[in-house]
């Protein structure tokens, strides 16, 4: 992970002007998770592309054929794995077994594009919104580069402050009553993960963006049997990413203004314009 941070900043840094979602954020998570899940390196740059389009804004069947894309890609990966199985995460899939009946072909799919879109997507939203929030709260950047045995507690401030997958539904198993609001069994429930990072009941100051923040029980990760299951691959790769920034005293400015996505799935930046200053952190 070391390798692949300090590689992307290097080229980033050549640029000196760049797109920090992008050429940052974005390539870190996604050559992470195609290594682990074995995509073969020269096709990164191409689920890049088709992950970039998928995701980002613009035009809503662009967007769906992309994301068809993706996981037609991964169909065709599956059946290169379960030929010449590897190690690595697909040929899992492949060779998986539940109560001893293999995994269907659809479910190696779904899982594949599961795996792909939670390890590229989330983390990228993450780690670019916490940039921007450093930006505009540079104290918080210095306490980093004075202390970086704080970067464990402000990943977890980054996690909460960006709350990058907007929310989720379930169902009621049991009639339940949630100040006032009657809830039956069946019923379909929607929690909007950016409100419950914030609310006052549990967070002291919730709008302040603090990286010191502790105790910090986000639920941006999920939570019980629905944990996000690359929560610490997720935060090991924003941790590395602003360690690097530190250690290669990599200043940051604004160039620009930061555009937010338009979905109502996921909270996130589609740009974040950047200058990058070499040896001033």
């Amino acid at each position: 992970m070391r390798e692949v941070a300090g590689s992307v900043l290097d080229l980033a840094v050549k640029r000196e002007h760049c797109d920090f979602v992008e050429d940052i954020a974005a390539r870190i998570p996604l050559y992470m998770i195609c290594s682990m899940m074995g995509v073969p390196e020269p096709d990164w740059e191409r689920l890049f592309t088709s992950s970039r389009q998928a995701f980002g804004a613009g035009d809503p069947m662009t967007r769906r054929f992309a994301h068809l894309e993706i996981m037609g890609y991964f169909e065709d990966l599956a059946a290169v794995k379960a030929a010449n199985p590897a190690d690595d995460l697909v040929s899992v899939l492949v060779a998986g077994e539940i109560e001893g009946k293999r995994i269907s072909r659809d479910e190696v799919i779904l899982n594949c594009d599961n795996l792909f879109v939670g390890g590229a997507e989330n983390t990228r939203m993450a780690a670019a919104g916490g940039m921007l929030a450093f930006l505009e709260h540079p104290e918080q950047w210095a306490l980093l580069v004075e202390d970086p045995a704080l970067l464990p507690t402000a990943v977890e401030e980054v996690l909460r402050w960006t709350s990058t997958p907007t929310h989720i539904m379930r169902t009621a198993s049991r009639p339940a009553e949630i100040h006032g609001r009657r809830i039956e069994a069946g019923d379909l429930v929607t929690l909007w993960i950016p409100s419950a990072n914030r609310d006052e009941e549990v967070f002291a100051d919730p709008e302040r963006f603090d990286v010191r923040r502790q105790p910090n029980r986000h639920l941006s990760l999920g939570f019980g049997e629905h944990f996000c299951v690359g929560s610490m691959l997720a935060r090991v790769e924003i941790r590395l990413l602003y360690q690097e920034l530190i250690e290669r005293s990599i200043g940051i400015e604004l160039d620009g203004e930061p555009v937010r996505l338009d979905s109502i799935v996921v909270n996130g930046l589609e740009r974040l314009p950047v200058k990058l200053v070499p040896g001033r952190s």
